[in-house]
Protein backbone atom coordinates (compact mmCIF):
# COMPACT_ATOMS: atom_id res chain seq x y z
CA UNK A 1 0.00 0.00 0.00
CA UNK A 2 1.22 3.39 -1.10
CA UNK A 3 1.55 6.53 1.00
CA UNK A 4 -1.25 8.30 -0.94
CA UNK A 5 -3.24 5.37 -0.48
CA UNK A 6 -3.42 5.65 3.00
CA UNK A 7 -3.54 9.66 3.41
CA UNK A 8 -0.29 9.30 5.02
CA UNK A 9 3.04 10.51 3.82
CA UNK A 10 6.40 10.65 5.67
CA UNK A 11 7.23 14.18 6.75
CA UNK A 12 10.91 15.09 5.37
CA UNK A 13 10.60 18.16 7.51
CA UNK A 14 7.94 19.00 10.07
CA UNK A 15 6.43 22.59 9.75
CA UNK A 16 6.21 24.82 12.27
CA UNK A 17 2.38 24.08 12.59
CA UNK A 18 2.95 20.05 13.06
CA UNK A 19 5.41 21.06 15.58
CA UNK A 20 3.38 23.36 17.46
CA UNK A 21 0.31 20.89 17.33
CA UNK A 22 2.37 17.90 18.55
CA UNK A 23 3.63 19.99 21.48
CA UNK A 24 -0.06 21.10 22.31
CA UNK A 25 -1.23 17.54 22.30
CA UNK A 26 1.29 16.52 25.15
CA UNK A 27 1.01 20.05 26.87
CA UNK A 28 -3.03 19.33 27.03
CA UNK A 29 -3.53 22.69 25.94
CA UNK A 30 -5.53 23.43 22.35
CA UNK A 31 -2.83 25.95 20.08
CA UNK A 32 -4.99 28.80 20.10
CA UNK A 33 -5.89 28.09 23.54
CA UNK A 34 -5.09 31.41 25.17
CA UNK A 35 -3.66 31.59 28.88
CA UNK A 36 -5.80 33.64 30.51
CA UNK A 37 -8.39 30.52 29.51
CA UNK A 38 -6.31 28.25 32.51
CA UNK A 39 -7.48 28.71 35.75
CA UNK A 40 -5.29 30.80 37.67
CA UNK A 41 -5.54 28.84 40.10
CA UNK A 42 -3.70 26.03 37.92
CA UNK A 43 -1.14 28.82 36.64
CA UNK A 44 0.43 29.50 40.05
CA UNK A 45 0.78 25.66 40.85
CA UNK A 46 3.19 25.36 37.37
CA UNK A 47 5.64 28.04 38.42
CA UNK A 48 8.95 27.08 37.06
CA UNK A 49 11.84 27.62 39.62
CA UNK A 50 13.57 30.43 38.46
CA UNK A 51 10.49 32.71 37.74
CA UNK A 52 9.14 31.24 41.39
CA UNK A 53 12.29 32.80 42.68
CA UNK A 54 11.61 35.94 40.58
CA UNK A 55 8.06 36.37 42.77
CA UNK A 56 10.27 35.18 46.01
CA UNK A 57 12.90 38.77 45.21
CA UNK A 58 9.77 40.95 44.31
CA UNK A 59 7.71 40.18 46.96
CA UNK A 60 10.95 41.16 49.67
CA UNK A 61 11.47 44.39 47.93
CA UNK A 62 9.19 47.17 47.02
CA UNK A 63 9.01 47.74 43.77
CA UNK A 64 12.31 46.72 42.48
CA UNK A 65 13.19 47.21 38.97
CA UNK A 66 14.58 44.98 36.44
CA UNK A 67 17.63 45.54 37.50
CA UNK A 68 17.58 45.23 40.76
CA UNK A 69 15.84 41.69 40.69
CA UNK A 70 18.67 40.74 38.67
CA UNK A 71 21.29 42.15 40.99
CA UNK A 72 19.53 39.79 43.92
CA UNK A 73 19.03 37.19 41.29
CA UNK A 74 22.72 36.91 40.12
CA UNK A 75 23.98 37.39 43.37
CA UNK A 76 21.63 34.24 44.98
CA UNK A 77 22.91 31.97 41.98
CA UNK A 78 26.40 33.26 42.31
CA UNK A 79 26.20 33.77 37.99
CA UNK A 80 25.37 36.31 36.14
CA UNK A 81 22.08 36.04 34.58
CA UNK A 82 21.74 37.58 31.01
CA UNK A 83 18.55 39.73 29.90
CA UNK A 84 17.18 37.08 27.45
CA UNK A 85 16.81 34.71 30.46
CA UNK A 86 15.60 38.09 33.01
CA UNK A 87 13.10 40.10 31.25
CA UNK A 88 11.47 36.86 29.20
CA UNK A 89 10.64 35.38 32.79
CA UNK A 90 9.40 38.69 34.62
CA UNK A 91 7.09 39.37 31.79
CA UNK A 92 5.97 35.65 32.16
CA UNK A 93 4.85 36.32 35.95
CA UNK A 94 3.37 39.26 34.79
CA UNK A 95 0.99 37.34 31.81
CA UNK A 96 0.31 35.06 34.74
CA UNK A 97 -1.23 38.41 36.88
CA UNK A 98 1.74 36.73 39.61
CA UNK A 99 3.16 40.03 39.28
CA UNK A 100 2.37 43.73 37.89
CA UNK A 101 4.84 45.72 36.05
CA UNK A 102 4.89 49.21 35.87
CA UNK A 103 6.76 52.28 35.01
CA UNK A 104 9.35 54.61 37.02
CA UNK A 105 10.71 56.54 34.54
CA UNK A 106 10.92 55.87 30.21
CA UNK A 107 13.58 53.59 30.78
CA UNK A 108 12.69 51.51 34.41
CA UNK A 109 10.32 49.84 35.06
CA UNK A 110 9.00 48.47 38.72
CA UNK A 111 7.79 44.97 39.55
CA UNK A 112 5.04 44.44 42.62
CA UNK A 113 3.61 41.25 43.88
CA UNK A 114 -0.57 40.51 43.12
CA UNK A 115 -2.35 38.97 45.37
CA UNK A 116 -2.12 35.94 43.23
CA UNK A 117 1.43 36.13 43.19
CA UNK A 118 1.44 36.06 47.43
CA UNK A 119 -1.18 32.94 47.43
CA UNK A 120 1.04 31.05 45.25
CA UNK A 121 3.99 31.72 47.47
CA UNK A 122 1.86 30.75 50.60
CA UNK A 123 0.88 27.99 48.73
CA UNK A 124 4.29 26.66 47.88
CA UNK A 125 5.35 27.42 51.62
CA UNK A 126 2.41 24.94 52.64
CA UNK A 127 3.26 22.52 50.12
CA UNK A 128 7.38 22.55 51.29
CA UNK A 129 6.38 22.59 54.87
CA UNK A 130 4.58 19.23 54.87
CA UNK A 131 7.76 17.50 53.91
CA UNK A 132 9.83 19.19 56.07
CA UNK A 133 10.21 19.62 59.88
Amino acid sequence: MTAEATGWAPLRSPSLRVVSDVCCLFMSRPLNASYETVPKSARAKHIPGFQRDLLYVIAGADQPSGQDVKDEIEQYYSSEINHGRLYPNLDTVVNKELVEKGQLDRRTNYYAITDEGEQAIEDRREWVLQYID
